[in-house]
C-alpha cells in the first residue's frame, strides 16, 4: 500500500505537528493512504502560505511497516 506524505522543494517533510522538518524519523510525519486527503491538506497550507513550494510524495514501506523516505531509500 502506498502512503502520501508532503514534501517541502528543500526535502524538509511535514510532521504531525504541521511544522516542517529534515527529520529521519518517518514516525512523526504527517501521512495518508489516500492522496486526496494528502492533497486536501496541501491546499490548506498554500491558502496560508501562498509562496508555499511543496508536492504530495508518495512512499511505500518496508515489511516492518516503516516508511521508506524518498531521499533515504536503500537499494535492495
Amino acid at each position: 500500500m502506498t502512503i502520501y506524505i508532503l514534501q517541502m522543494s528543500d526535502g524538509r517533510f511535514l510532521n504531525k505537528d504541521l511544522d516542517w522538518t529534515a527529520t529521519d524519523n518517518p514516525r512523526d510525519l504527517f501521512r495518508s493512504e489516500h492522496r486526496d486527503i494528502a492533497l486536501n491538506k496541501l491546499i490548506e497550507l498554500n491558502a496560508k502560505d501562498i509562496d508555499l513550494r511543496a508536492k504530495v510524495v508518495p512512499c511505500d514501506h518496508d515489511a516492518k511497516g516503516k516508511l521508506l523516505l524518498p531521499n533515504h531509500q536503500t537499494a535492495a
